[in-house]
């Protein structure tokens, strides 16, 4: 039984949401993104910030889930994040006027347990870790088997009737599916670990070959499930790896919600341990696998922390790759001008300049008007993404003055 109290909590959260996703500002907002997502070089390079220390950001409560009941915090906590972005570095966010529930499903696992560690001792709390490798020889991948999703509508329906009686009357309800990230190697560096991934494609190439073989028919036979089932998520309101989905094409306005196919979704992925190996090695490793899998989306946005400035020629084997990653560590000219106005680019701020709690604002503007600079003379479409934010030493407003910094930097240009 929901109390009352509990109620009025997530109808307040829920009306402060209705009334911002109804203003005229966001429709404009989306509607640049669909220009700049079409490849339109004149669209207002936008703003997101993504991946954020959370735990260091409710300094004066606006972040404390205040429910009772666990299975509505679950519903207040996203919603009181959104409104948080949204107040303090709101960036180029859409708020689409209605919220979703999850569909709801299982998964059986491909018989693989990531996540198993060996001793760490004197590593304790740190952000990586050593892995026990689940795959020492061929005989070890015959472990490794297709999944079986099975969709819940049960389950599925009892969510979709809370929502409704909680705030049904106050917001359009739609159900959410799963944005496919397709980073396969970053599976394979968990199972694995990086050393002896990195080691194995001079000393096992050809265990190497077989693994990626296997688990990209893995990987296929999932997502083929997904769309059987009508479990892939499209259309307003998705994000894909930290950016907006919405896109200025007759393929993206004529998206059935009731069937969703892989080729009217996004979908991302990198290859991040490729980044110190040669281009040639990660077409052989990475591009010629994962094609067949990317090809089958309507949009592709690929790379992450992985400079690719090296690497665009081979990327574009993609054929519906739409957008690129420039990381912290890219050559922001170089990859522009190998780039033209072929695809979008998802500039990565570094976040290493907000760690301190302060802006190092030398820093900021050159890298942002470099990449500015560099897009102008190329004719590129630039999305700036910071994300990857480990610490703001506690002290939230500087993610405020990074985005202000930024904006005024757009504007000024």
């Amino acid at each position: 039984m929901i109390s009352q109290k509990d109620r009025e909590i997530i109808r307040n959260l829920a009306g402060q949401y209705a009334e911002l996703a109804v203003l005229e500002s966001q429709k404009t907002v989306a509607k640049n993104w669909g220009r700049l997502n079409a490849l339109d070089a004149t669209a207002k390079p936008t703003i997101m910030l993504d991946q954020l220390p959370w735990h260091e950001l409710d300094i004066n409560g606006e972040l404390t889930c205040q429910c009772q009941d666990a299975a509505l915090r679950e519903i207040e906590l996203p919603l009181r994040q959104t409104l948080y972005k949204y107040r303090h570095f709101k960036g180029d966010m859409v708020l689409p006027p209605f919220l979703t529930y999850p569909k709801v499903f299982t998964d059986s696992g491909n018989g693989i347990t990531i996540g198993e560690r060996t001793d760490e001792t004197g590593h304790e709390g740190a952000e990586t870790h050593l892995f026990v490798d689940q795959f020492p020889d061929e005989a070890a991948l015959d472990k490794l088997h297709n999944c079986t999703i099975q969709y819940d509508e049960m389950a599925t329906r009892k969510q979709q009737q809370l929502y409704q009686d909680l705030i049904g009357d106050i917001i359009p309800l739609r159900p959410s599916g799963v944005m496919i990230w397709a980073g396969l190697w970053d599976w394979i560096v968990f199972c694995r670990g990086a050393e002896k991934v990195l080691w194995s494609f001079y000393d096992e190439p050809e265990l190497m070959h077989k693994l990626m073989k296997k688990l990209v028919s893995v990987y296929m036979n999932m997502v083929d499930q997904y769309e059987a089932q009508n479990l892939l998520q499209a259309g307003p309101g998705t994000i894909c790896h930290c950016m907006e989905t919405y896109v200025d094409e007759n393929k993206w306005y004529d998206i059935d919600q009731n069937h969703i196919k892989t080729s009217d979704c996004w979908i991302s992925g990198a290859a991040q341990i490729f980044s110190e190996i040669s281009p040639a090695m990660h077409d052989e490793f990475e591009i010629e696998y994962m094609k067949p899998l990317y090809d089958r989306f309507g949009w592709v946005n690929y790379g992450c922390c992985d400079p690719l400035d090296k690497k665009i020629d081979i990327v574009s084997k993609l054929n519906t790759v739409r957008t690129i990653s420039a990381s912290p560590w890219t050559d922001v000219a170089r990859q522009a001008q190998a780039m033209g106005n072929r695809y979008t680019m998802a500039r990565k701020p570094n976040p290493a300049y907000v760690a301190t709690g302060y802006p190092d604002i030398d820093a900021i503007k050159k890298e942002i008007r470099e990449t500015l600079a560099a897009c102008t003379r190329s004719n590129t479409p630039v999305t700036f993404i910071l994300k990857d934010i480990t610490t703001v030493n506690r002290r939230p407003q500087c993610l405020t003055e990074w985005y202000e910094l930024v904006k005024a930097e757009i504007e000024n240009y």
